[in-house]
């Protein structure tokens, strides 16, 4: 694909390979493991900063100008805010709920439902932060502060897409999109969405199509305890996950290609239902392949050890094992699989949708481009933490 720039138009392509990434995380993954997490940010900026410069349009690569230290504080302060809200919330909650209704079950229902806001306001943290850190072209790219506002609208606009049954949702999306959009700059210039709500109706109509069937026919079987509606639910529910999937990928084409910046500066992309559904079936096959290997290749090397030092260890130990023992080989378990299936969801998900995606996309008004000059930074000192607090982007 041609790298340079073309009738005022730029192309973009990933230079990197996947043997390249899985090198990488295989070794980053590697090091969290024997450091039980530690080095986890600095594995991460790693990733990043390889991601970020495989990137390129116009033949310019992208550039991650985040620290590592930058996120152990901010994952640390966010652990303890969290931790601190969480625990109040929580407990006060159940306490109530079992005074109430005598039973925890509502007060763990409104926990969970309160942890949403800061699951949101996380998200726009952590968007802000890899913004903040991305340069392309020797300027950097910023977003504003704002994380609150749009935790709370998101509530607002969720809540009133639920109570419209569903026929606000593609009304929240560009809501969401634009408050994000118009927040965001590139040097001295920010982004415009010029996409209305209207245009992301039509193709959302099939997912409505399918939930209300699937929600008619589970209604129907409690209903008639008839089984010919199970399969029919199955059948509407697998129909209704398409069109979800269809509606995600045709609705971020939409929206991406009428954002807009410095002037008359605009992105195209055009990514296909049909290739985003492979990488993730193909990906996520060959994921599960390699843990099992993993899993079945750690067991037998545990086993053997094992069983070479049978004879030396006291029978007391089997009986009434080492509680700190077991703990370290549960954190060890707990850190070798979850690390590991998100290392390789990095390689053979994340990279090839990044990839395809890539391949596709255009930039218009090369020129317009080349007049951007560097703008206000709106640096974030405490990192995204919360956003590695939930794991956005499982590391990017």
């Amino acid at each position: 694909m041609a790298t340079g720039t073309t009738l005022d138009q730029m192309t973009a392509q990933v230079s990197g390979t996947r043997g390249q990434l899985l090198s990488l995380v295989a070794r980053t993954t590697a090091l969290t493991v024997m450091t039980l997490g530690v080095y986890s940010f600095w594995a991460r900026t790693r990733v990043r900063r390889w991601l970020w410069s495989s990137v390129r349009i116009g033949g310019t690569p992208f550039e991650y100008a985040g620290q590592p230290l930058e996120k152990l504080m901010g994952f640390v302060i966010a652990a303890v805010i969290v931790a601190v809200y969480l625990g109040l919330v929580v407990m006060l909650l159940i306490f109530a709920s079992l005074n109430i209704w005598g039973s925890p079950l509502p007060g763990t229902v409104a926990s969970f439902l309160l942890v949403l806001p800061v699951y949101w306001f996380a998200q726009y943290r952590g968007m802000r932060y890899l913004l903040n850190h991305t340069r392309w072209r020797g300027i950097g790219f910023s977003m504003s502060p704002g994380a609150w506002r749009y935790a709370g609208l998101t509530v607002w606009w969720t809540l009133l897409a639920l109570a419209s049954v569903g026929l606000l949702w593609p009304l929240r999306v560009q809501r969401m999109w634009r408050f994000r959009a118009e927040r965001a700059w590139y040097g001295d210039d920010h982004f415009r969405l010029t996409l209305t709500a209207r245009g992301l109706f039509p193709p959302f109509i099939p997912v409505l199509i399918g939930l209300w069937s699937l929600a008619a026919l589970i209604g129907a079987y409690f209903w008639t305890d008839d089984a010919s509606f199970v399969t029919l639910s199955l059948m509407a529910g697998v129909y209704a996950l398409f069109a979800w999937v269809h509606w995600r990928v045709v609705s971020y084409r939409r929206l991406v290609s009428s954002l807009g910046f410095a002037g008359a500066a605009g992105l195209t992309v055009a990514p296909k239902t049909g290739r985003v559904i492979g990488i993730h079936i193909g990906g996520w096959i060959v994921v599960a392949l390699l843990l099992a290997a993993g899993a079945i290749a750690i067991g037998f090397g545990v086993g053997a050890a094992a069983l070479s030092t049978l004879p030396g260890i006291d029978p007391s130990l089997l009986e009434e094992p080492d509680p700190y023992l077991l703990f370290a080989a549960g954190l060890l378990f707990y850190l070798t699989f979850f690390l590991g299936r998100g290392a390789l969801r990095m390689v053979f998900v994340t990279f090839p949708l990044i990839r395809h995606v890539a391949e596709t996309l255009h930039l218009r008004g090369a020129a317009e481009v080349n007049a951007v000059r560097a703008g206000e930074r709106h640096h974030m000192h405490d990192a995204d933490g919360f956003a590695n607090l939930f794991d956005m982007g499982s590391g990017i």
